[in-house]
């Protein structure tokens, strides 16, 4: 008796089991059929693009990139594929995906900053981002305020797009950051960068002074010239050296 029991609860089971199976089938089946129903419902058709956090690239650029997706049912729009085709313009560095029924797409830009403006030899400036990223210009006014480094690119070398691997230009780019985390209420103060001798010097914006920027105490030092700058009588032709600790040496700028 006892065996004949054991083997109709293994019966009993293995129909749970099996009708577990068919109810889990038939559940999928109505959602994969119910998805595609609604992604062919003229009733979610693309209809408007909203677009927000651009400020370099034109919303009309955005809107021709995106246009071939109005008309298409919303659901069915392949988020890859939008990121995809704005990730094309060198300033997009993220895109964010809203769809909202029944007829908008919000898209959200986060665009690539320019920090330096590359000189090329013809002397043109070319924006590049901290990754050495070159930007797009979408107009000939640069609106960018951002310091030159004058450079030996030939303008066919800077294209949108193209990231730029240069020991030089890498050394400036650090400097540069490194200035914007540990100093950056000197940011305004700075023109231009470029080498000499294998030196970075920094172009003072206001004075017209040549520095030398030190490898330690770099805030500290960059407050120590300003406060000489404001107070003292520094030549505007002159060099200023601050790799000396705790100390500004002004030099005469022939030397």
């Amino acid at each position: 008796m006892e065996k004949i029991n054991q083997a109709r609860k293994r019966r009993g089971n293995s129909r749970y089991y099996l009708f577990f199976f068919v109810s889990l089938i038939i559940v999928a089946g109505l959602g994969i059929g119910t998805w595609i129903a609604l992604t062919n419902l003229n009733m979610f058709q693309l209809k408007k693009i909203n677009i927000s956090g651009n400020t370099a690239i034109p919303d009309s650029l955005i809107y021709k990139a995106t246009a071939r997706y109005l008309g298409m049912n919303l659901l069915s729009i392949p988020s890859v594929d939008v990121k995809h085709d704005l990730k094309r313009f060198s300033r997009v560095k993220e895109v964010q995906l809203r769809k909202k029924l029944l007829h908008t797409l919000d898209i959200h830009i986060t665009e690539r900053k320019g920090i330096i403006y590359i000189k090329s030899i013809e002397g043109d400036l070319y924006p590049i981002d901290a990754e050495a990223v070159v930007l797009a210009k979408y107009s000939s006014i640069y609106t960018e305020d951002i310091p030159i480094f004058s450079s030996y690119f030939v303008g066919k070398q800077l294209k949108a797009g193209l990231k730029l691997n240069k020991p030089n230009l890498t050394r400036i780019l650090n400097l540069h950051q490194r200035i914007s985390k540990e100093a950056p209420d000197f940011l305004p103060f700075i023109s231009e960068y470029y080498l000499i001798d294998n030196t970075i010097n920094i172009v003072d914006a206001k004075h017209g002074t040549r520095i030398i920027p030190s490898e330690d105490e770099l805030a500290s030092q960059l407050k120590r010239y300003l406060f000489v700058q404001d107070n003292g009588n520094i030549d505007r032709r002159s060099v200023v050296d601050l790799r000396f600790k705790n100390q500004v040496v002004v030099k005469a700028g022939n030397k």
